[in-house]
């Protein structure tokens, strides 16, 4: 639970063509995985992958789904639940192989699925709580080309396209009808969404896998190399073939850490908020422009020098909620009015960041009990005034109030907006499973952090019991009931 910007930046190494025993990522082509070191960062890994050509990936790999924010490391991003837009891979977490964590008691254990069913659902998110993950392997796919498209939409008419994806929904669960809820989902699956809050339009990005012939068939690809963030980051002019060939430093820079200054308050950002929605289209436009790419470059991530140009601007706060799809049509139509009506835009600087996960089965995942919405908000106005942005904190607010949204685990906004969290309510068939793991790994609380949310409750009929004798190796009693906190 985090808030603001890590005060340094992972330093990226060159890696070599042929990688040594130690090298921190190795890729595993007959089991389609890869594993790393926690400390690799996410932007690392993935053009790794797709620099890594073979007979059996001509194009290189990729991972199922990955973040638009990718300069966090790879285990931290598993750990809070870091997704990108997906009802078929979901987050990093479902892509989840096994974890190496070293754990309260001082030992190294190893967790997979099949070996610890009920803990691995509680390690495949577990913010810090359960112990230090060291390494982790995830599923990797080919590369492939892929369409990408773009529709230009008011925020009125995209809340009406989740209304009508919502009712398809809802209507096919209601009917027990599986395939048309594969179909509902279908019409959002991969989307991805920037809302101009202050202009009240939206930029819809849709995607479309096509026949590896493609590949050498659109000449958009023939310029991809050259928007490449490379892994080096040093010259950017530089191939993927050639950074692929390059021999570098290995192991002991992959955990090198810069230091960044500290960033100024940038007073121009108090204010004029329709002229900075516009500014910032202006820097996303090449980010969405349609075509054909490779996944790497298909899929919107942030771009290194997107990434250095906002760190160099200007402190911020960036929150995350998520809404259920059963209602996230009616929530979104709500917010969108909201906004209109009390000019709510005016707390806003750069666009929101709307994505979909399907349902997730880790117990402390955004999506365990099924599909949501997920609304990344960024504040730049607080930090520059030196005052709340009441505007931004009263649209987060009416997620929280009115759409049953949860807070992503990894970001801003939980002094403000769950200063009494209650685990029991927010995750009812989950919480106390959760616990259960934390009593079985880490009994004397040496993970617990300073945060209040921690807390587990049990009765056994009318009664209160202690909560560790309805804990299982299965995770929590059904003989037990999970019980609220009650007041802080």
């Amino acid at each position: 639970m985090l808030s603001g910007r890590p005060p340094s930046r992972l330093q990226a190494p060159q890696y070599p063509s042929n990688p040594p025993p130690d090298f921190p990522i190795h890729i595993n082509e007959d089991e389609s995985s890869v594993t790393a070191a926690a400390g690799v960062s996410q932007r690392l890994l993935l053009d790794y992958l797709a620099n890594f050509k073979s007979s059996k990936a001509s194009n290189g790999y990729t991972l199922g789904a990955f973040s638009w924010f990718v300069d966090q490391t790879i285990g931290g991003a598993v750990a809070t639940g870091t997704h990108g837009s997906s009802f078929k891979f979901n987050s990093l977490s479902s892509q989840l192989l096994a974890l190496d964590v070293v754990l309260a008691n001082g030992t190294l254990t190893t967790f997979t699925k099949a070996s610890y069913p009920h803990l691995w659902k509680a390690l495949q998110i577990s913010v810090g709580r359960l112990g230090i993950i060291t390494q982790l392997t995830l599923r990797i796919i080919p590369q492939q080309a892929v369409q990408r498209s773009q529709a230009q939409l008011s925020d009125a008419q995209f809340a009406q396209q989740i209304k009508l994806t919502q009712d398809a929904y809802t209507s096919a669960l209601d009917g027990g009808n599986q395939s048309l809820v594969v179909a509902a989902l279908a019409q959002l699956d991969e989307t991805q969404v920037f809302w101009f809050v202050p202009t009240q339009n939206a930029w819809r990005v849709d995607y479309q896998k096509l026949d590896p012939s493609a590949v050498a068939a659109n000449s958009s690809l023939s310029s991809e190399a050259a928007n490449t963030t490379q892994a080096g980051g040093s010259n950017p002019s530089q191939s993927a073939d050639t950074v692929s060939a390059m021999d570098g430093p290995s192991a002991p820079d992959v955990h090198q850490q810069v230091a960044l200054p500290a960033q100024a308050p940038n007073p121009a950002l108090a204010g004029n908020a329709r002229w900075w929605s516009n500014f910032y289209a202006n820097l996303a436009q090449q980010t969405v422009a349609p075509g054909v790419f490779m996944d790497r470059q298909a899929y919107l991530s942030q771009t290194d020098s997107q990434s250095k140009q906002m760190q160099n601007m200007d402190p911020y706060d960036q929150y995350e909620v998520s809404v259920p799809l059963n209602i996230a049509g009616d929530c979104l139509q709500m917010v969108v009015n909201e906004a209109s009506s009390k000019n709510l835009g005016d707390g806003f600087r750069v666009p929101v960041l709307i994505r979909f996960i399907g349902d997730e089965q880790a117990y402390l995942a955004n999506a365990h009990g099924g599909p949501r919405m997920f609304v990344n908000m960024e504040d730049h106005v607080s930090r520059q005034t030196g005052q709340p942005n009441h505007p931004f904190l009263q649209m987060v607010g009416l997620f929280r109030d009115k759409c049953q949204a949860r807070l992503h685990w990894g970001k801003a906004g939980w002094p403000e907006f769950a200063s009494c969290f209650d685990g029991a309510t927010e995750y009812p068939d989950s919480w106390c499973d959760f616990g259960c793991a934390v009593q079985e790994l880490d009994p004397c609380s040496k993970f617990e952090s300073m945060s209040n949310v921690w807390q587990w409750n049990a009765t056994k009929g009318a009664s209160p019991v202690d909560f560790a004798s309805c804990c299982g190796s299965d995770g929590f009693s059904t003989d037990c009931q999970c019980v609220s906190r009650g007041t802080c």
